[in-house]
């Protein structure tokens, strides 16, 4: 792979040129992107030339041609090619006492025409010199430590010891083998629509270019999507400049429209903990799933505080009483709540979104409870349901905002559907005061009261709406909610009867029986022998 320099005042240019070609389909790579000489020139003694270098002439601090004059007496071996943004002769009379090979107006030209341009070079007379050798070696390197120092899971992370005697090159670049410093891991802020390989490619090349402008933070690399690099400080006198990463942000806004996430470690030594340092680093950038968009500083040793099983139970169990309440509004409140939390305790991304299926599922379910379906019905209309859900979460834009807002809205669509489909408005009363009074003695003349019958054609209506009698659907209801305390909670027979509303816990064993197909002493010694489905 060759490599290929582009040096350039114009910031537009310099993205230009590195995005509107696909360099390695043709054999090339892009070793750097400088906005003047000196700055290609430092560049140039510490990696060695290029293959190509494609070079302005008019910048500030060096020129294009001193910048040639210095390569030339060092006896670098390098293709040079002019970038022009007009005939100047003057300028060009002068190159070519430089030996360039080439020069093309920068404004105008056609990708393919410079690659053929390149294609036409001659490399063969170069030398493979120790110069050429010092970038491979460092890109080496860089390839070797991102992959050594990688995160592989987030919810097993197994700190490594990473030898740093193994990375001579990028030693020699941060200036010290025990530096001490900060690690900085950078994304592109997630957006609905996916992002472009092209436009991660800009964004890295644009993000090594602000880097490099700084002799105290050195490029490392681009990993899984994230841009990684150290930031040495030499001394306590010399404090982290946080103004560097707003600037950094605003920078790649304006010229690439990607809103970026910075994550920095504590500060620690590179020969002691550069894993330790990336952990900590693509954890603080994780705090963006809560908060947006912005610089986030490691300020914990162990900054990742996931859901205890007991936290989960309770989180459940909350779910589902307001969930009986039948209060929608309410259910929405507490999610947003419980989100807060997360972000103050900084909840992992993957334990926040769980939580959410797990109340829309519970959501789902208490649905589900209106019609009383079988439960071959109910297990086909979860897995339905719940693969939608997981799709939709997918195609979000991955925030908990985000998130939770999908999740509410499909939630809303639901309940929708739900209430549509009780095409009576007085039946949607009546559900709603059983769901709510179950545990209490229910008449049929109160409740045929409430919907404005009398007690004969209320039954009737009841039947012909639900499939079932009125007094089937408050028993089977009954018996659901008496399953659900066995199984969650250790109360007696007589505990559970009376909480369903069956103060005679005989009376209660009996239905359990009739509706189950099953005695309650099975069912609690064995829970899977309830071989005769209550909802059929």
């Amino acid at each position: 792979m060759r490599k290929v320099m582009i040096v350039d005042d114009e910031s537009l240019v310099r993205v230009g040129f590195q995005t509107i070609i696909d360099w390695e389909a043709h054999g090339y790579q892009i070793s750097g992107l400088h906005k003047n000489g000196l700055q290609a020139w430092e560049a140039i003694q510490i990696e060695g030339p290029p293959d190509v270098l494609l070079t302005d002439i008019k910048m500030p601090e060096m020129d294009g041609l001193e910048l040639i004059r210095h390569i030339r007496e060092q006896n670098m071996d390098c293709n040079i090619i002019i970038l022009s943004s007009h005939d100047e002769f003057t300028y060009l009379r002068a190159s070519i006492k430089l030996r360039v090979q080439d020069y093309i107006l920068k404004h105008t030209f056609e990708p393919d025409e410079l690659i053929q341009t390149l294609n036409k070079l001659d490399y063969s007379v170069y030398k493979e010199g120790q110069s050429k050798l010092v970038n491979i070696d460092i890109e080496k390197e860089q390839r070797l430590l991102l992959q050594e120092s990688r995160i592989e899971s987030h919810f097993l992370i197994r700190e490594k010891e990473i030898n740093i005697d193994r990375f001579p090159s990028l030693v020699k670049k941060w200036g010290i083998k025990d530096a001490q410093g900060y690690w900085i891991s950078i994304r592109a802020y997630p957006r609905e629509n996916p992002y472009f390989n092209s436009e991660l490619t800009a964004l890295n090349y644009q993000l090594q270019e602000l880097i490099e402008r700084f002799s105290s933070i050195v490029y490392v690399g681009m990993d899984q999507q994230t841009i990684h690099a150290f930031y040495r400080i030499d001394s306590e006198s010399n404090p982290l400049n946080k103004n560097i990463f707003d600037k950094w942000s605003t920078s790649v806004l304006q010229k690439l429209d990607i809103p970026i996430v910075i994550g920095l470690s504590k500060r620690n030594s590179l020969s002691s903990g550069i894993m330790r340092m990336r952990i900590q680093a693509e954890t603080a950038i994780n705090k963006s799933f809560y908060f947006g968009e912005g610089v986030y500083l490691c300020d914990k040793d162990n900054p990742i505080e996931r859901i205890s099983v007991i936290e989960w139970a309770k989180l459940k169990e909350s779910a589902l009483e307001i969930l009986t309440a039948n209060e929608i509004t309410s259910i929405y409140n507490w999610m947003d709540n419980i989100g807060n939390q997360f972000a103050q305790r900084f909840v992992p991304q993957e334990e926040a979104i769980r939580f959410l299926h797990m109340v829309y599922r519970s959501f789902l379910e208490s649905q589900m409870e209106i019609y009383l379906l079988k439960k071959e019905e109910m297990e086909d209309g979860l897995h339905s349901s719940l693969v939608n859900y997981e799709d939709a979460i997918v195609n979000s834009n991955p925030t908990w905002k985000e998130v939770l807002k999908t999740t509410c809205k499909m939630m809303q669509e639901k309940d929708e559907k739900t209430l549509k489909k009780i095409k009576s408005p007085w039946l949607e009363v009546v559900i709603k005061y059983i769901k709510e009074h179950y545990t209490e003695p229910i008449r049929l003349e109160d409740v045929a009261s409430l919907a404005n019958f009398n007690e004969n054609y209320f039954s009737l209506l009841f039947r012909n709406e639900m499939g079932i009698t009125f007094l089937e659907y408050v028993t089977r209801l009954r018996i659901e909610k008496a399953i659900q305390l066995m199984k969650d909670t250790s109360l007696s027979t007589e505990e559970v009867s009376f909480q369903v509303g069956y103060p005679n816990g005989n009376y209660f064993v009996k239905v359990f029986k009739k509706v189950t197909g099953i005695t309650v002493s099975q069912y609690r010694s064995n829970p899977n022998s309830l071989i005769k489905s209550m909802k059929n």
